[in-house]
């Protein structure tokens, strides 16, 4: 059997913290769905995004909090819908915003006592 390793060359990202995750993603969907920077908000601070990950908020309602408060009207909606269109973000915006920005979230092979694999 042969042992196969990595080229030297290969570089390894390090892990990001989940305070740099947040703002990574809050930087992309305030700028994409809102026109808003990172500073614009109170999650420049990363205090205050790991304050909120300690209290197990979770992303889309930390930002559809800020929707709610300060009445944030979405740039990213063009035309005319005869149904109004929520302000409020959506998990799937969410893991959309992932993808965009890199952060895939790992997919786990489902267990074999499941009957799929």
């Amino acid at each position: 059997m042969k042992h196969i390793t990595a080229p030297a060359t290969v570089l390894v990202s390090p892990c990001l913290s989940p305070v740099q995750v947040w703002q990574t993603l809050l930087t992309y969907l305030l700028n994409k769905h809102y026109g808003l920077t990172l500073n614009d908000t109170p999650f420049h601070d990363s205090n205050v995004i790991d304050e909120h990950i300690e209290a197990g908020i979770s992303l889309v309602d930390a930002v559809n909090f800020l929707v709610e408060r300060y009445e944030l009207v979405r740039i990213d909606r063009h035309g005319f819908a005869w149904m109004e269109q929520s302000p409020f973000l959506t998990t799937l915006e969410i893991l959309r915003a992932r993808h965009a920005t890199g952060l895939k979230v790992a997919y786990a092979k489902p267990d074999i006592k499941e009957g799929r694999g």
